[in-house]
């Protein structure tokens, strides 16, 4: 078993960054420009995990699965292309947090702690059982990934179950104008390139709402409001990827940063 020593200081120690980056942007997104400083923090967090893991796939792609002067094997071993990718992908999941903790409920940040918790566990236990089996440092790569994955398991229900039994955004009005509308002055930032993301990103979070709100009662068609749903869904994932996400790689950062002291 791991040692609750061990396990506490990662923990203790991954809730006060994770604290002292989304607290303070929380605190001051909206009056100051340098607090884009917070959402290029969870950029860098997001980016460093996934350019890694993209390292040690693309050694594996190119040893092991296909051929090596194929143009398959070229553009996805790649460091230019790996890099590209994951850099887009982890703008997508910074600005979905930085977007979406302003509207987190208490429920949610107390889910957030004990997602937290468990995760560290499953980091810490996932090393402990693969110590003998998998090299270091690849060891302590699997159990980031593998504790993420299962912590997703649990977050993806827990937000469907939130989405469809409570929280419907206080902008909705009775027509899609006059919901963009309301969107767009429902939230504001003197930094300009946070005003003109975040506006697009209530605007389009009002959208999505309001057509799931009235898609039973003004769409017969069912592949319509089929197609609806998974665009809100898949919308919604970036934030939930991301924060689950953040969360892992902080803890797996951090334990680096023990490591070598």
């Amino acid at each position: 078993m791991i040692e609750f020593k061990e396990y506490l200081k990662l923990l203790l120690a991954t809730l006060l960054t994770l604290s002292l980056v989304l607290f303070s942007w929380l605190e001051s997104y909206d009056k100051y420009s340098l607090s884009l400083i917070f959402p290029l923090i969870i950029l860098l967090f997001i980016s460093y995990g996934l350019i890694e893991i993209r390292v040690q796939e693309r050694r594996c792609i190119k040893r092991c699965y296909f051929k090596e002067k194929s143009i398959i094997t070229r553009i996805l071993s790649s460091k230019i292309f790996l890099t590209i990718f994951s850099i887009i992908i982890s703008i997508l999941m910074s600005i979905s947090i930085s977007y979406s903790v302003i509207s987190f409920t208490l429920n949610w940040w107390l889910y957030l702690l004990l997602h937290s918790m468990v995760a560290t566990f499953l980091y810490l236990y996932i090393i402990k059982i693969t110590i003998s089996l998998i090299k270091e440092p690849y060891n302590r790569i699997f159990a980031k990934e593998w504790s993420g994955y299962i912590m997703l398991l649990s977050i993806i229900p827990i937000f469907v179950y939130s989405t469809l039994n409570g929280y419907v955004p206080p902008y909705i009005g009775t027509s899609l104008e006059q919901t963009i509308m309301n969107a767009s002055i429902s939230i504001s930032s003197n930094c300009e390139i946070t005003d003109y993301i975040f506006k697009i990103s209530r605007e389009i979070d009002a959208i999505l709402w309001w057509l799931i709100l009235n898609s039973t009662a003004h769409i017969e068609q069912f592949w319509l409001r089929g197609l609806i749903w998974i665009g809100f869904i898949l919308y919604n994932s970036l934030v939930l990827f991301g924060i689950n996400r953040l969360i892992v790689e902080t803890i797996h950062i951090i334990d680096i940063i023990f490591r070598k002291r």
